[in-house]
């Protein structure tokens, strides 16, 4: 089988989108299956098919500042790139991963051609801070609708404006496509409710990167816990609050009679880059056991996860189903975790804090720290949990649900 696999960002971008766009084409291709990769170029590079994988990028018209989003056109000259490289390369299905104009252009050359489209939502749940981009929606609009070529549904899906737009534009690609993948069962439902009428499939992300054997916890790693925070160092994901919990459960451990004379305590490894990754520098500086590295290299987070007792998600109402969760299950580490929307991976593997705020997170962090058998049964279920995110278990759904799509919206029964 050749899938067409696209998408409008940056592929070294990191990110969840990313990763999972990474971990498919490898588990794909493992499987004997091509993978075209289809993705945004970033000036310099080069904009030409590869003769010898067959992928393609193309150099944006512009990148948003502060965003990094590149914005490709939904253009003549995109479309017939597009129409060149599927019938080269015999694409037999075309896997949309984003919603702007190369997503857009790429279902419009599928249709022509006869080509089943199948879009992966990574994220329904767009999120922003304050209300001041409300007076730029309608300009928004127009300007999303010139880029994508297709208008946006007219529906309401959250109360901020700018969300409202962002999600209507995700909402748009996924009434296009002839099959929806949704790797959570939550974000599926959502989608259903927000007007998705045709199939969903309920796929979580795979992880194959790691050829290095996965070991479970050990004694040793459950004494002096160390956890680790990895993710985009923006407010959706809540690094602030977490580093404040953390702060909070380090002074309750160290005044703690019991836990005092034990020595129990435990330390926080922070990766990632973003908006507010000075701010948590600044937070974290007077106290040695929260270490804050910045971005990192894939292969260093792996050490680092492979090197603690457990992982950190602390997005509330944001995610779908976080890479972060599907690597550190495969890695056999459990996750502590507080938006209790989320289930893939979680259901041995996790432990869910009484509520996502700093007095909950700080409540885990003592309770893991002081009852070490948590963690290592959180590490036990991981080993079972992870089996969902098998590459093996992805192509089989995938083949499966691409055997049963045609063009035009419908699947066979």
């Amino acid at each position: 089988m050749n899938t067409a696999l696209v998408c409008d960002y940056f592929l070294d971008y990191i990110g969840g989108a990313q990763t999972s766009m990474r971990e498919q084409q490898l588990a794909l291709t493992a499987a004997g299956h091509r993978v075209v990769m289809v993705s945004a170029a970033r000036r310099g590079h080069t904009s030409n098919p590869d003769a010898a994988g067959g992928s393609i990028t193309i150099v944006p018209l512009l990148t948003l500042p502060g965003l990094d989003l590149p914005v490709i056109p939904n253009s003549h000259a995109t479309r017939v790139r597009l129409r060149q490289l599927f019938l080269a390369q015999a694409v037999d299905v075309v896997h949309v991963q984003s919603e702007f104009g190369l997503a857009h252009a790429a279902a419009d050359v599928a249709a022509a051609l006869g080509i089943p489209v199948i879009h992966t939502v990574h994220t329904f749940y767009w999120a922003s801070a304050g209300r001041w981009h409300a007076p730029l929606v309608p300009l928004g609009r127009s300007l999303l609708g010139r880029l994508t070529g297709s208008p946006l549904p007219r529906r309401t899906l959250s109360t901020t404006p700018i969300d409202n737009l962002l999600r209507t534009l995700t909402l748009g690609m996924a009434l296009r496509a002839d099959a929806v993948i949704s790797p959570s069962a939550h974000q599926a439902q959502d989608l259903k409710v927000a007007g998705v009428l045709g199939p969903i499939a309920v796929i979580p992300n795979p992880v194959a990167t790691s050829s290095r054997p996965a070991s479970a916890l050990t004694v040793s790693k459950t004494s002096h816990p160390r956890f680790l925070w990895v993710a985009r160092c923006e407010a959706v994901k809540r690094p602030l609050p977490f580093a404040e919990a953390a702060i909070e459960a380090l002074a309750r451990l160290a005044a703690d009679t019991e836990t005092r004379a034990t020595g129990a305590t435990f330390s926080v490894d922070f990766v990632g880059d973003g908006a507010q990754l000075s701010a948590l520098r600044t937070l974290v500086a007077e106290h040695p056991q929260l270490r804050v590295h910045g971005a990192l290299a894939h292969s260093s987070v792996l050490d680092l996860m492979d090197t603690c007792s457990a992982v950190v998600l602390t997005s509330v109402g944001f995610d779908n189903q976080p890479m972060t969760i599907a690597e550190a299950v495969s890695r056999k580490r459990g996750v502590l975790y507080c938006d209790p929307k989320l289930r893939e991976g979680l259901a041995h593997a996790g432990y869910l804090s009484s509520n996502p705020e700093v007095s909950g997170l700080s409540d885990a962090l003592v309770a893991l720290v002081s009852d070490p058998d948590l963690l290592q049964n959180m590490s036990r279920g991981a080993a079972g949990d992870g089996a969902q995110f098998s590459p093996a278990v992805y192509v089989a759904r995938f083949v499966e649900l691409v055997g049963r799509t045609q063009p035009g919206g419908s699947v066979r029964s």
